[in-house]
């Protein structure tokens, strides 16, 4: 069925959100460019910056104290300006805001090319991170409005890689520039003591660049939101439940510390980097090869989170890859020159992006959605927070330790205040690692397996034909389910049987009845799961299972896929719990197709015109997660799917629910002729 499920999902529309419907989407192509243009901006000013700071300090004692300051004049902002930057964001012009932070930003990076005073360079980074603070909400809290809803996942994914992928081009620009400045500087005499200056004018033209982009974006309105004055009381309160939830949910008390951990060991890398390459004898462009081999292993380390999991558990992903981050840590804490150390960093950034990849999906898929937004508001903080300490604190304890050397056999050993630093955060990222094994294993919490890694179920030998429609409210399963029985009568000698769920018996029936009951009331998701459950066991033991032992064809409207999209994703039980709990009640039993007619749930909830169900009533929100969770389960089985657009006129949707039956019965009949179905 492989490849009718290939020819048929291919239908405009049908398919799940890809890729390069997104690249091509106009707003987002432009938003895409501003966002990747201004991350690399980010990332060489954060090098220049860093690398200033160090010519400027002069000792390496003195050094470490000014790259501690510069990354505290960095981090602060998340601290002090966070909660108001958000709320700011939510009372004005997004577009404007955006615009206006690119051309600050721009203007500041190019100011620092030519100031000589520490101060002023800390005040410019305090400011920097200020607009930045503006800059990135506006676009988090765009995006909602300007592409399709199923797109989002694949914004923010985009919109990661962007952030992150643009470290190791940050960190090759960077060097080049450095490079040609003190090549340049035989002519130009004042390049020679400021190689920065021509990476931080360059930083200042990203910025204007992302300005243009976003300017010629059609930003759409904004819909509702607070008005009126900053409600100070209300933004700490919400940060306030944020961390009461990090701290009594069991998954998330697990995973907090050891995402902040992996947060740190980043920042003690890129804190203590441009010290660590003077240790090693190497000149200004060696940060630049170091931030770019740790941005290429970060980004190796996202891309293959995935692929690890459909073979490893996500939690002991996360708690290896952070373990191994710290061994990383204490390996480049001991390397002698710069070519060693650049493949060590590699591994370090695989591990710490495969950690924090893996420690928020860990997250996102096991918070409840009511609590998400302010769990990941306080996570953030908390990240930036552990991010901010650690390039304040290691930069300084460097300098606390101080640098000492030792001599066996007259090979000399050098023990730097840098390579203690190193060596130290290695082993807080271990014990993090450690702990968060020992919560999890504590309280046998682990992400379900996913849907790929379950086995493909089929049903019993039988010579009847199982078809089941799915399809989120309003799709239109009854009318193509008329046209289906109606044409498989003049096809097929067999008899066939239309049933529902729930329904189909006078338990199902009754059990339907308080289901979809507005004056139900709002049910315990496991209730509701284990009711659609007992229903579906009734109807295919005294229903299902005797037509097609008969060689009945079996038409259902609604099967076990409806219980996985609605409660195992929309309602956040997890896939794999809820499939466990129907294989239980089924006896295994799964349709030969599943015919899913796809319709946007906005669409959907228009075409109805009878009061609304308990489960119609819904929000919207919900809604899309059930159509998004369709799709995904859909892509993820091909082999017994086929999608069809119901997004037309119900003639039309037939024609291809049509020659999706015609290659269904081909199948059928090839298989009955081999000997039984």
């Amino acid at each position: 069925m492989a490849s009718v499920a290939d020819e048929v999902a291919a239908l405009r529309g049908t398919r799940a959100a890809t890729l390069r419907d997104l690249l091509t989407h106009p707003a987002f192509s432009r938003l895409l460019a501003a966002m990747t243009v201004s991350s690399l901006g980010d990332w060489i000013g954060f090098i220049a910056v860093t690398s200033l700071v160090t010519r400027l300090s002069g000792t390496t004692a003195a050094a470490g104290l000014a790259v501690g300051a510069v990354m505290t004049a960095r981090m602060l902002p998340a601290i002090l300006f966070g909660p108001f930057a958000g709320a700011l964001v939510d009372r004005t012009d997004r577009k404007q805001i955006m615009i206006l932070a690119d051309v600050g930003r721009a203007a500041m990076y190019a100011t620092m090319a030519f100031l000589g005073e520490l101060w002023m360079i800390f005040l410019l980074s305090f400011a920097i991170e200020c607009l930045s603070l503006l800059w990135t909400p506006a676009r988090d809290a765009s995006l909602p409005n300007m592409v399709p809803r199923r797109q989002l996942a694949n914004a923010n994914a985009i919109g990661l890689v962007s952030t992150y992928g643009t470290l190791p081009l940050g960190g090759g620009i960077f060097a080049l520039l450095a490079a040609f400045s003190t090549g340049l500087a035989v002519r130009v005499p004042w390049l020679g003591g400021r190689p920065q200056s021509l990476a931080l004018l360059l930083d200042g033209g990203t910025f204007l660049f992302s300005a243009y982009m976003v300017s010629r974006i059609t930003f759409p309105p904004k819909t509702g939101g607070p008005t009126g004055r900053f409600d100070l009381s209300r933004i700490w309160r919400d940060v306030v439940d944020g961390l009461r939830f990090l701290r009594e949910d069991s998954i998330a008390s697990a995973m907090t510390a050891g995402i902040v951990v992996a947060f740190a060991a980043v920042g003690a890398v890129l804190a203590l980097g441009p010290i660590f390459v003077r240790s090693l004898d190497a000149g200004d462009a060696a940060w630049g090869v170091i931030v770019t081999a740790f941005g290429i292993g970060m980004a190796l380390g996202m891309a293959a989170t995935n692929q690890v999991a459909k073979f490893v558990d996500r939690g002991f992903t996360f708690v290896w890859a952070l373990v191994s981050a710290a061994g990383a840590l204490f390996v480049l804490a001991t390397m002698p020159n710069l070519s060693l150390a650049s493949v060590v960093t590699v591994w370090l950034g695989a591990f710490c992006g495969l950690a924090w990849v893996s420690g928020y999906t860990l997250l996102q898929e096991n918070v409840e959605d009511e609590y998400r937004g302010r769990t990941f508001a306080s996570l953030t903080t908390l990240s930036r927070m552990g991010l901010f300490m650690s390039l304040t604190v290691f930069p300084i304890l460097s300098s606390i330790y101080g640098d000492y050397e030792f001599f066996i056999g007259g090979q000399r050993f050098d023990l730097s205040g840098t390579r203690l630093a190193l060596w130290t955060a290695g082993a807080l990222a271990a014990v993090a690692g450690l702990n968060t094994r020992r919560l999890l294993h504590r309280h046998r919490l682990s992400r379900p397996q996913p849907l790929t890694l379950v086995p493909k179920l089929k049903r019993p030998p039988a010579t009847g034909l199982f078809i089941a429609f799915e399809g989120v409210e309003g799709a239109g399963k009854g009318t193509q389910i008329r046209l289906a029985e109606e044409y498989l009568r003049s096809q097929l000698s067999q008899d066939v049987l239309v049933t529902r769920e729930p329904g189909g018996t006078m338990l199902g029936e009754k059990i339907r009845e308080v289901l979809l009951d507005p004056k139900t009331g709002k049910l315990d998701a496991r209730s509701e799961a284990m009711l659609f459950a007992a229903a579906r066991a009734q109807m295919v033991s005294s229903v299902i299972r005797p037509a097609l032992a008969e060689g009945k064809v079996v038409i259902c409207d609604r099967y076990v896929d409806s219980s996985l999209a609605y409660q195992g994703w929309a309602r956040g039980l997890g896939e794999a719990d809820v499939l466990t709990l129907n294989v239980w009640a089924t006896q295994g039993l799964f349709p030969d197709v599943v015919i899913l007619l796809h319709l946007e749930p906005e669409r959907g909830l228009l075409r109805s015109t009878e009061s609304p169900d308990r489960m119609e009533l819904e929000g919207q929100d919900f809604h899309a997660k059930v159509a998004d969770a369709y799709l995904k389960i859909a892509e993820e089985h091909p082999e017994r799917f086929i999608v069809i657009d119901a997004d037309k006129d119900p003639a039309e949707v037939f024609d291809d629910v049509r020659t999706a039956l015609d290659r269904t019965l081909e199948e059928y009949e090839r298989a009955n002729g081999d000997g039984g179905a």
